[in-house]
C-alpha cells in the first residue's frame, strides 16, 4: 500500500465531503478501486501508484480513530494541498538538494513498511473477525439447540411433577410400562444431549474469546504501527519545514547577493558614465579652446596680413616718391641733356654712363627692373607665390624660363624657382 502524506487530500481523493459517512466512502471507493486498478489499466504506469493512494485514502478514512487524527490535521492539509498543483504522486516532493532526497527516500521506504505491516495486521484482523463471526454463530446455534433440549428437559421435569401430584394420581391417564421406558428413555436422551451440547458450547466460547484476544491484540497493534507512522509523518513535516525555511534563507541570500550584484553593476554604470561625460565636457572644452584658438591665429593673421599690406602700400608710395623726386633731379642733370656723350655701347648689348653720373640704363627693361627693384625692396615676398605657366623673365636673374615661373602676389614680382626661394629666404 502506497504511504499516506500529509498532503494529500484523501476526501478530494475518494471525491467525498469531509462529512461523508462510511457508506458514502465505501461506495466511493468501490467506483474508483473498479476505474483505477493496475488490472484494468497495463498500460498506465501510475496506475498501481493511483490505486495505492485510493486505498490508503480508504484505510484513513474508513477506520473511525485514523480519520479522527486525519480531520485534526485536515485544515493545514487543504490549505498545502491547494497551494501545491494537482497531483497523484507521493509526497514530500524531492528537494533539490541531494541530503533532502535522502531523507525524502528514508521516509518514504519508512512509510512504506509501516503501511505494509498496517497491511498485514488489517488483514490478520478481518481474517480473525471473521473466523470470530463464524465461531459465535456456531455458539449461538449451540446456544438455540441447548435452550431446546432445556425446554424438553424442563417439559418433561414439568409433566412428572403433575403426575407425581394428587391431581395426577386421581386424574392423569395411566402409562403403560412401554410408555413410561420410551420417556425414561427420552429422559435420559435430552440429558446426554445437554451434556454435548454444554461441552460444545464452551468450547465454541472459549474459541470466540480466544478470537477476541487475538483481535484486541491486534488492534493494539494496528494503534501502535498507527503512531509509529503518525511520528513518522510528523518529523517528516519538521524536516520538509525545515528544509523550506533553509530554501528561504539561500533564495534571500541569493536574493541579496543578486541585489549586491546589481548594485555594484548599477555603480560601474555610473562611474562609466560619469567618465564618459567627463571625457566628452573635456573633449568639447579642448574642442572650444582649439575653435577659439584657431579664430585668434586667425584674426592675428588677418591683423598681420592688413599691417603687412599697409606697410606694403605704404613703401611703394615712398619708393614711387622717391623715384619721382630722383627722376627730376635726373633731368636737371647735364647728363640728362646730352645722353648721346654719356653713353657707350657695350658688347653684350647694353650702355653705361661715363663720368661721375650714376649708372642708368637707357632701356625699357632697365626701367622695369628700377620699378621692380623699388617694389620688391619694401615686400618681404612671404606669401605664397603664384605658378604662372609659359615663357617668362626672371626680373632678379633675367633668365628666361620656358615653362613656368612664379609671381609675387604682394609686389608682382616674377621669378624664377630658385631665385623666388632666395627671396624668401633673405627676408
Amino acid at each position: 500500500m502506497a504511504p499516506s502524506k500529509v498532503t494529500d487530500d484523501y476526501y478530494k481523493i475518494l471525491g467525498v465531503t469531509q462529512s461523508a459517512g462510511k457508506d458514502a466512502i465505501r461506495a466511493s471507493f468501490k467506483r474508483l478501486a473498479m476505474l483505477h486498478h493496475p488490472d484494468k489499466n497495463p498500460n498506465n504506469p501510475q496506475a498501481t501508484a493511483q490505486f495505492q493512494l485510493l486505498q490508503a485514502a480508504y484505510s484513513t478514512l474508513f477506520d473511525p480513530e485514523q480519520r479522527r487524527i486525519y480531520d485534526v490535521q485536515y485544515a493545514s492539509i487543504k490549505t498545502r494541498y491547494a497551494k501545491t498543483p494537482d497531483t497523484s504522486e507521493n509526497h514530500p516532493p524531492p528537494q533539490g538538494n541531494d541530503k533532502s532526497s535522502e531523507g525524502s527516500q528514508a521516509y518514504r521506504l519508512e512509510i512504506e513498511k509501516l503501511e505494509a505491516s498496517l497491511k498485514q495486521l488489517r488483514q490478520m484482523r478481518i481474517d480473525f473477525e471473521n473466523k470470530s463471526f463464524e465461531a459465535r454463530r456456531e455458539c449461538n446455534q449451540s446456544q438455540a439447540a441447548l435452550d431446546k433440549l432445556q425446554e424438553e428437559s424442563d417439559r418433561y421435569a414439568q409433566e412428572e411433577a403433575n403426575r407425581n401430584s394428587w391431581y395426577g394420581y386421581f386424574f392423569a391417564t395411566r402409562q403403560s410400562e412401554e410408555e413410561r421406558q420410551a420417556r425414561q428413555r427420552r429422559m435420559v436422551d435430552n440429558r446426554a444431549a445437554r451434556t454435548v451440547r454444554e461441552a460444545e458450547l464452551k468450547r465454541r466460547t472459549a474459541s470466540v474469546a480466544a478470537f477476541q484476544v487475538c483481535i484486541d491484540d491486534l488492534d493494539a497493534k494496528i494503534r501502535k504501527k498507527l503512531e509509529e507512522r503518525t511520528a513518522l509523518q510528523r518529523r517528516e513535516w519538521a524536516r520538509q519545514e525545515a528544509d523550506r525555511l533553509a530554501e528561504i534563507m539561500r533564495q534571500q541570500a541569493m536574493q541579496r547577493e543578486r541585489d549586491a550584484k546589481a548594485r555594484e553593476e548599477a555603480e560601474r554604470i555610473r562611474r562609466e558614465q560619469q567618465a564618459e561625460r567627463v571625457r566628452k565636457e573635456k573633449e568639447a572644452e579642448r574642442a572650444r579652446k582649439e575653435k577659439e584658438a584657431a579664430r585668434v591665429r586667425k584674426e592675428q593673421e588677418a591683423e598681420r596680413a592688413r599691417r603687412a599690406q599697409e606697410a606694403s602700400e605704404a613703401a611703394e608710395e615712398k619708393f614711387w616718391k622717391e623715384s619721382e623726386e630722383i627722376r627730376k633731379k635726373y633731368e636737371h642733370t647735364p647728363a640728362a641733356k646730352h645722353p648721346s656723350k654719356a653713353k657707350t655701347k657695350t658688347s653684350g648689348g647694353r650702355t653705361q654712363q661715363r663720368g661721375k653720373g650714376p649708372k642708368m640704363e637707357n632701356t625699357t627693361y632697365g626701367q622695369s627692373a628700377r620699378a621692380s627693384s623699388g617694389r620688391t625692396s619694401s615686400c618681404l615676398h612671404r606669401s605664397w607665390w603664384n605658378q604662372e605657366e609659359g615663357s617668362h623673365t626672371c626680373e632678379r636673374c633675367s633668365t628666361t624660363t620656358s615653362r613656368y615661373a612664379f609671381r609675387c602676389p604682394g609686389c608682382h614680382m616674377v621669378a624664377c624657382a630658385g631665385c623666388r626661394n632666395i627671396l624668401k629666404g633673405r627676408a
